[in-house]
């Protein structure tokens, strides 16, 4: 089974691989760890899970405001819309001024930078035939 298992995420879906990140989130991995918890393990988790989700999958890295909070989530290359972190807002009244972003431009704090190093490497473990459609990044 364990076989089968590995061999069905080689080329995950979105569904597939959601499970594996929710998985894989923490206190650590979160933008606001005094504020993240076990009933909701989105918390904080928009950038770097949008970035690994562009890791696997390809395409675009999406930045708006939802109720205002800025948020992160991801443009696939067959055009549609993926955000595995959609969950942390109890409720989605107004979604404004989303652009696409670089990598470059999220990765640009440390602190995000380690935070997705670190979900990267605890993603890729549980997913290990992934292969990344996008070389990690990171600020030195």
């Amino acid at each position: 089974m364990a076989r089968a298992m590995r061999r069905s995420l080689k080329t995950p879906l979105p569904d597939d691989v959601s499970k594996v990140i929710a998985g894989c989130w923490n206190r650590r991995t979160s933008y606001d760890p005094t504020g993240w918890s076990t009933m909701n393990p989105a918390w904080g988790q928009c950038a770097v899970t949008a970035l690994v989700v562009q890791d696997l999958f390809g395409g675009v890295v999406l930045r708006g405001f939802v109720n205002g909070i800025e948020h992160y989530w991801n443009r696939l290359p067959n055009e549609s819309e993926v955000d595995l972190t959609r969950a942390q807002f109890p409720e989605i009244r107004d979604v404004a001024a989303v652009v696409p972003v670089s990598r470059e431009f999220i990765l640009a704090s440390p602190s995000t930078s380690g935070r997705y190093q670190d979900l990267r490497r605890r993603v890729l473990r549980r997913v290990p035939n992934a292969q990344p459609q996008v070389v990690a990044v990171s600020k030195s």
